[in-house]
């Protein structure tokens, strides 16, 4: 049914695609997380297709800052998290089409081979919470407290490994940003604890690729505040990016970078998510049925 709809609203949208896929006077910054291979390449194989150029988080620093000019169409393509399919099934794609990505890698999972809200959905009728959702927005020790008392996680390893983690790196493919330790939400630490994550996941990306990761920063769940900001800022980040839908911009805040996420449905939904169409269109469906609730 998610196909169908999508295939209508394309052909609703083609227009506006089309004149989204004509831009260059803006980076299109793309996302994604856990990806399967099929949807992936066909989404690629369509941006180089239509003539994108991929660039580094290094190229999008020289461009929003003026020292380069925005003279084709550019995207900036990432990762959040470090699942395990980044290696599976996006390095064999980036490898046949020779385009780079970044990779915001949360340290601990690596070490875990899953993520703390891994643990909780498997646990997610746990008497600690009425709700899942209150796991991300509580302070962070209190998080952190609830996650250590629920039951050890229980399935197959869901995250890259350090093996999978140095090829990756070795491919040439891949750069890579920091994502916190244990994927906190930025805007729920201290800023001595935000600031301790994030020093832990360089030290941890030190010792398996040799870089500490320290030129670009992705907020976990696109959370932030002032604090964050402050914090990244002094750990002498050049970009942040966030969740936020647009497109990047010459004079653009480095530290409230926009990103638009893809997933692993057809074409048709993916290139409407990656244009920033889809969303928005679905979030005043949701609106215009709660007006009708009200009545």
């Amino acid at each position: 049914m998610r196909k169908i709809i999508a295939k209508i609203l394309y052909f609703f949208f083609y227009k506006k695609i089309e004149k989204c896929s004509l831009r260059h006077d803006a980076i299109l910054s793309i996302y994604g997380h856990d990806q399967q291979r099929e949807p992936f390449e066909k989404l690629m194989a369509w941006l180089v297709n239509h003539d994108y150029t991929f660039i580094t988080p290094e190229k999008v620093y020289s461009i929003i800052s003026g020292k380069e000019p925005l003279d084709k169409k550019y995207v900036w393509l990432s990762f959040d998290d470090g699942w395990k399919s980044g290696y599976d099934n996006v390095l064999p794609v980036l490898e046949k089409f020779h385009i780079p990505a970044t990779f915001f890698i949360a340290s601990k999972g690596i070490e875990d081979g899953y993520y703390w809200y891994s643990k909780a959905f498997q646990n997610r009728e746990s008497d600690l919470y009425d709700k899942i959702d209150v796991l991300w927005k509580i302070p962070n020790a209190e998080r952190a407290k609830i996650i250590d008392q629920l039951p050890a996680y229980k399935g197959p390893r869901i995250t890259m490994n350090e093996e999978e983690l140095q090829k990756l790196n070795m491919s040439g493919f891949a750069n890579f940003g920091n994502h916190t330790h244990d994927h906190v939400m930025s805007d729920k630490c201290s800023k001595q604890e935000l600031s301790d994550e994030i020093d832990k996941c360089s030290l941890k990306m030190k010792n398996i690729i040799g870089d500490d990761c320290t030129f670009v920063y992705s907020y976990p769940n696109g959370n932030l505040d002032q604090n964050s900001v402050e914090v990244i800022k002094e750990k002498g980040f050049k970009l942040a990016a966030t969740v936020k839908i647009g497109w990047i911009k010459q004079g653009d805040n480095p530290y409230d970078l926009h990103r638009n996420e893809f997933n692993n449905g057809c074409l048709e939904e993916n290139l409407m998510q990656i244009y920033g169409l889809w969303t928005p269109f679905f979030n005043r469906i949701k609106r215009l049925f709660r007006m009708k609730n009200h009545k």
